[in-house]
């Protein structure tokens, strides 16, 4: 089990904070763990510190300016072996790793955090010209490093209106959405659970949909081979 501490922009513009209990599966763990503590979102107040941010506050994002309307965290814990866990490592992304300015310094981020990918034929075979990659997927121990921190890292995600990118240190980064995830599981209790994390969420269409494709290094690779 993993403590959760989640807050929700509800529909009176009131905010919902709580702390919540609930399994160390990736379901939970993806909605809480992309940025580490410290990581700078830009707003339309300037750049803050991702654990100074709250529910209502606006940002900018590839869909226009948005309100966040839920905010998760939990907490990476070194030297924990929970073979069902997926928080068992960090990714470094040193600065320049991608080109100049991307990022434009050094970036922590936790297992979920996913970002843009594009490639000049991808718009021939996919229709599109860019799709979401895990972040990890990317590490070539050299600018991109899987790191395990000796002492606890407090990591988050958030959530706007509608799924779309956010610019974090010039590197594309995507918002909350649990995508198919949430439909693999059969469960009504952890279904219920899981969505008593959102406050601001009726049912499970409440997250709408996503505005990209979700792959894989992988995948990718694999298509651009073919």
């Amino acid at each position: 089990m993993r403590k959760y501490e989640v807050a929700a922009l509800l529909p009176d513009l009131s905010i919902a904070m709580k702390q919540q209990i609930a399994p160390a599966l990736p379901l939970f763990e993806e909605a809480c763990s992309a940025f580490a503590r410290g990581t700078l979102i830009q707003t339309l107040r300037g750049p803050i510190a991702i654990e100074d941010l709250l529910p209502g506050d606006y940002i900018q994002t590839s869909r226009g300016t948005q309100s966040i309307t839920w905010i998760g965290s939990t907490t990476y814990v070194p030297g924990v072996n929970c073979e069902e866990s997926g928080i068992g490592s960090l990714t470094r992304v040193t600065a320049d790793a991608l080109g100049l300015a991307r990022p434009g310094i050094d970036l922590l981020l936790g297992p979920s955090a996913r970002m843009v990918v594009s490639r000049a034929r991808f718009r021939a075979l996919l229709g599109q010209d860019s799709v979401l990659v895990p972040v990890k997927d990317e590490a070539d121990w050299d600018r991109i490093v899987p790191v395990t921190p000796a002492g606890g890292v407090q990591l988050y995600h958030l959530m706007v209106q509608h799924h779309a990118t956010i610019k974090v240190s010039g590197l594309e980064l995507e918002t909350y959405h649990p995508g198919k995830a949430l439909h693999a599981v059969t469960g009504p209790n952890l279904r219920a659970l899981f969505l008593s994390m959102f406050d601001n969420l009726s049912e499970i269409q409440d997250f709408g949909e996503l505005s990209m494709t979700r792959s894989s290094r992988e995948a990718v690779d694999n298509l651009m081979a073919s």
